[in-house]
């Protein structure tokens, strides 16, 4: 049904076309009329017409002018002015509110019926489009989340996934060929810090995977993959030439406002590891660093890859699940478990008739290069196990299996001793380099993000990472620089309280004295005394 609104101070304009109306359309009624231009602003919100009639002289308000105010409300209304006033300017502002007739009085009845037949077709034709792009719409909604669990089971389970990822790539209209894969795990926090009850948690998940898609998607632009046991992996499609840096900290900050949202609804712990931004045909890579980084990831925390100090990138491309797991450890620097991981490849490769010795040779060979290759990205101290390439005549000089296990056992206990104690020694640099930033600049306005962004580390894990490795937290560590300057200060009777205050970095004299007072014992000028 079309609905039309006539607006004139002129009953019999208003008769005219009640009557043509009723004469030649069953679909068309006149739902409403009005004799001012103030009327007719007030009676469009109840008469919600798609066509309106409007007289350009009225008593107050003028049918330009109602136009213009109808028009910001309801801009899908079509107007027709019929007037008998020929003003140049009222036609041109008439134009410039997309008016769609301007007839003048008097108006010949099949002029009115010819332009209400085609704003009946318009109109309907309208209509029928919307219905037809929110029935697609509906559809696709319904069809988006299968899409989107197709794209990243492609990443997982695809060795050659790169085509898969395009197709979906154009299904889904990401704008971006690069991007990064973050993982949000969930579970029953257990004391050694992993999650337990991983099947409950699968069941449960069924639950809140809704409201979890919701939140994500509110705050992310990404896609969201189904839930895999106790693990819902997400891709998130950024531009290549945003700084990785600041992508980073908004990935954190995603991360926690997912993970607060979730938790006021779930009664689950949580926490999510977070990979490098990487191409597409480098996804893989993103996928297992946020695996990785979710191991170092307490309750309702969030660490990105980046924010581990001892991470180092490692190909993993050749190697089987056992190997891969070495690697993993390797680079942790824990000595027992990669020569156990160890043992269990070499007996379960010894034991395999088809294995010939020099197919394991060829094997380990590999796995010794890239161990080797960690030694040196870990700028490990000369030893004589990794200098130059002395280790690979060592090893094709084996010819016996005992020396090659044993060998093979030999360095990788020197690699992975050495990898613990460079890891400690970056950490060591990482504290350094943020106590000296703060000793040199306690003086200014300082903040937590200024200290993280000199390590290279997000606010967030820089924190924690901070307070696990001195005992204290970043602010008090501040305050105690300030407050140990502040007694030398005021020492020297010259200065005054507010100035020692301002020299060393607060700007509130008043707050100073407080935190003086509450770390010493004494005010301020009480140490003069």
């Amino acid at each position: 049904m079309l609905r039309i609104m006539v607006v004139d101070d002129e009953n019999i304009v208003i008769d005219s076309i009640k009557f043509i109306v009723e004469k030649n359309f069953d679909n068309v009624v006149v739902a409403g009329t009005a004799r001012s231009g103030r009327e007719a602003i007030e009676k469009a919100e109840a008469v919600k017409p798609d066509l309106i009639f409007m007289d350009i002289r009225m008593p107050g308000i003028n049918g330009i002018d109602a136009i213009r105010e109808i028009k910001a409300v309801y801009p899908q209304v079509e107007f027709v002015i019929l007037s008998a006033c020929e003003q140049f300017e009222f036609a041109k502002e008439a134009v410039n509110l997309g008016v769609t007739e301007y007839l003048l009085k008097p108006v010949n009845r099949m002029k009115i019926v010819e332009i209400i037949r085609q704003a009946e077709h318009r109109i309907f034709e309208a209509r029928k489009k919307k219905k037809m792009e929110l029935e697609l719409k509906e559809k696709f909604e319904r069809v988006l989340p299968v899409l989107e669990h197709g794209f990243i089971y492609s990443i997982l389970l695809y060795e050659d996934y790169n085509q898969e990822l395009e197709k979906y790539r154009r299904l889904l209209d990401l704008p971006e060929d690069t991007g990064y894969v973050m993982t949000l795990e969930f579970g029953e926090q257990k004391q050694s810090g992993n999650f337990g009850n991983v099947i409950g948690s699968n069941v449960l998940s069924q639950s809140f995977y809704p409201q979890l898609r919701d939140i994500i998607k509110n705050r992310l632009d990404c896609i969201v993959g189904p839930v895999m046991l106790n693990r819902i992996i997400c891709y998130v499609p950024v531009p290549a030439q945003n700084d990785d840096y600041s992508e980073r900290l908004e990935a954190v900050e995603a991360g926690k406002y997912i993970i607060e949202r979730i938790s006021k609804r779930v009664d689950v712990s949580f926490r999510m590891g977070i990979g490098s931004i990487q191409k597409s045909e480098n996804v893989l890579t993103s996928f297992s660093e946020s695996i990785r980084a979710i191991k170092h990831a307490k309750e309702n925390e969030i660490v990105h890859i980046h924010d581990i100090p001892e991470e180092a990138k490692i190909n993993q491309t050749f190697f089987n699940i056992k190997e891969k797991q070495l690697l993993e450890k390797a680079v942790l620097g824990e000595t027992g478990e990669c020569l156990t991981l160890f043992s269990q490849i070499y007996d379960e490769l010894a034991t395999n008739s088809q294995y010939t010795f020099e197919d394991i040779k060829g094997r380990f060979l590999e796995l010794m290069v890239v161990l080797h290759r960690q030694a040196l990205e870990y700028d490990i101290e000369d030893k004589d196990a990794l200098k130059g390439r002395s280790y690979l005549r060592e090893f094709l000089d084996i010819e016996e299996s005992v020396l090659l296990k044993n060998w093979c056992k030999a360095q990788i206990e020197v690699i992975t001793l050495g990898i613990k104690a460079a890891r400690a020694k970056r950490c060591h640099y990482l504290i350094s380099t943020a106590k000296s930033f703060i000793d040199a600049n306690f003086h200014r306005d300082i903040s937590l993000e200024e200290v993280s962004r000199e390590t290279g580390l997000s606010p967030q894990y820089f924190s924690r990472f901070f307070k696990e490795e001195t005992g204290e937290n970043f602010i008090d560590y501040l305050t105690r620089i300030r407050i140990t300057e502040a007694i030398k200060l005021l020492k020297n009777q010259k200065l005054s309280v507010k100035e020692v205050s301002y020299q060393v970095g607060y700007n509130d004299p008043n707050y100073f004295s407080k935190i003086f007072k509450k770390i010493t014992g004494l005010s301020p000028s009480g140490l003069r005394e």
